[in-house]
């Protein structure tokens, strides 16, 4: 198994920066109970995202974090330090699950592994990076996983 490793930015990952089976820890969030509610009325208003009572009545057994919020979690980790300029578009996100819900007080933390990479064949300055990511949880539990593929520059273009 790789040996994880924390990193202080990625915003400075250019393509030969992305190794093949390296894992990296690229931040935390706490999730809040208001930030959960405030998202939810905003984006999806599902009761239970909205609601403790409704929460505690679901399925679920109490308030849960939306998938798009848990998403977006992993972009604002992804991107805490900045915007990376050497990513020039993400290409497409697979294989999203939602494992176990998001709840008030988790901590999550964001992991990243290089599954992938190549030079592109039409144009030799760019590469093509795919990553597996998943959002633990505190009790090392995942939350939610995803494979994400980039579009990135080389150094030096």
């Amino acid at each position: 198994m790789t040996k994880l490793q924390t990193l202080n930015s990625f915003k400075s990952l250019a393509y030969e920066d992305f190794k093949v089976g390296q894992k990296l820890e690229l931040g935390t969030h706490q999730l809040g109970r208001d930030e959960i509610i405030e998202f939810a009325k905003e984006w999806d208003p599902m009761p239970f995202h909205i609601d403790e009572k409704a929460g505690e009545e679901s399925p679920h057994g109490g308030l849960i974090a939306s998938g798009s919020h848990l998403i977006a979690i992993r972009i604002k980790l992804i991107q805490s330090d900045g915007i990376n300029p050497y990513v020039i578009a993400a290409m497409g996100w697979d294989e999203v699950r939602f494992l176990r819900p998001g709840r008030p007080d988790d901590l999550l933390t964001l992991i990243s592994e290089c599954l992938e990479k190549r030079s592109s064949k039409s144009k030799p300055d760019r590469g093509i990076v795919r990553s597996s990511y998943e959002l633990i949880n505190q009790n090392s539990e995942t939350t939610m996983s995803m494979t994400d593929t980039l579009l990135v520059r080389k150094r030096g273009n």
